[in-house]
């Protein structure tokens, strides 16, 4: 369960993207990192508070600390963060070729799309972090590769 907690920084970081790419279109690969930052940084920061609140919340109810499994933690953290990052520049790319509407929609899809598999597969969820973790990476070099064309076209 702490591996889907740590992974909801996504929820909150791509629609945030879509919006900032919407306000105006970046002059430089620098205004895109920058944004990007913000994003993924608001989305990861709003996981950990959740994180943080249902560690409290646990510990409280049963009177004593207890603590996830910090190798499980940091692992599905991870793929919280490079997770986020993709998300964030494949809703950025689209904001950019399309609209914001759009981004918005492909995300919602997308989001559906990771809700099924986590419906129906979350118990190999804790197996396949890190292999979440490569695939989230590939997908941020393709949509970082992606946005340097459109923010810098020759």
């Amino acid at each position: 369960m702490i591996s889907a907690y740590a992974c909801l920084g996504v929820l909150f970081a791509a629609p945030a993207a879509a919006r900032s790419f919407a306000n105006g279109r970046p002059q430089s690969m620098r205004e895109v990192a920058w944004r990007a930052a913000k994003a993924v940084g608001y989305g990861e920061g709003l996981a950990l508070i959740m994180i943080v609140a249902g560690v409290v919340t646990v510990s409280f109810s049963r009177g004593r600390l207890l603590l996830p499994e910090l190798d499980v933690l940091a692992e599905a953290a991870l793929l919280g963060l490079a997770g986020s990052v993709a998300l964030v520049f494949l809703a950025g790319w689209m904001t950019l070729r399309f609209s914001a509407g759009a981004a918005r929609m492909g995300m919602r899809a997308l989001f559906l799309g990771l809700l099924l598999l986590f419906v129906f597969r979350a118990q190999r969820l804790p197996e396949i972090l890190l292999r979440g973790v490569e695939l989230s990476i590939a997908l941020s070099a393709l949509m970082l590769m992606l946005l340097r064309r459109e923010v810098c076209p020759r």
